[in-house]
């Protein structure tokens, strides 16, 4: 079976992530250092807060060359959250702050007009997930597309590169 490691940096509701992966049928392991982590076959990096706090405890766990190793090994890497949000190059939560630079764009706070109107902020709701491109690699589970995720946020993701993007939701026009 292949190993499986939750990154324990203080920013994340890793037992509920853990115990979502038992319940699919998946052991995993939580852990901080560096050695198990690059001989994970699998890691992931979960998130809740704001960006520069989730950099800053990154950097304090002394993980950021961590993650960034494993990565350059070609291996499976999973931002959950504001850890997905964290692997882009800049977020502007609470000031601006680099990133760990895997996805070359920015993270910023959702624009509260849209046509003249102004919606709210933060995104609560149901939201259906859409898939880019339905024959991507990426495309792991085409039951996905379409369905409605619960979504709590005010920041959404601007890659620069439109081959990064995956999936999107709406939230208004947006």
């Amino acid at each position: 079976m292949k190993k499986i490691i939750i990154i324990n940096y203080g920013c994340g509701n890793i037992l509920s992530l853990k115990r979502a992966l038992k319940e699919i049928g998946y052991e995993s392991f939580l852990s901080n250092n560096n050695d198990e982590i690059m001989s994970a076959d699998f890691v992931i990096l979960p998130g809740v807060g704001a960006f520069e706090n989730a950099i800053k405890l990154l950097n304090k766990y002394k993980l950021i060359d961590t993650v960034k190793d494993y990565v350059a090994l070609k291996k499976p890497l999973l931002g959950i959250c504001l850890g997905m949000q964290i692997l882009f190059s800049k977020g502007y939560e609470m000031g601006s702050h680099t990133g760990l630079n895997f996805i070359e764009g920015k993270v910023d706070k959702i624009n509260k007009e849209q046509n003249n109107k102004k919606i709210k902020i933060p995104h609560i709701n149901w939201s259906n997930l859409f898939f880019v491109d339905e024959n991507s690699k990426f495309n792991f589970n085409k039951n996905l597309s379409g369905r409605s995720f619960y979504f709590v946020h005010s920041y959404m993701a601007f890659p620069e590169n439109e081959n990064d993007l995956v999936a999107y939701c709406k939230y208004y026009n947006i």
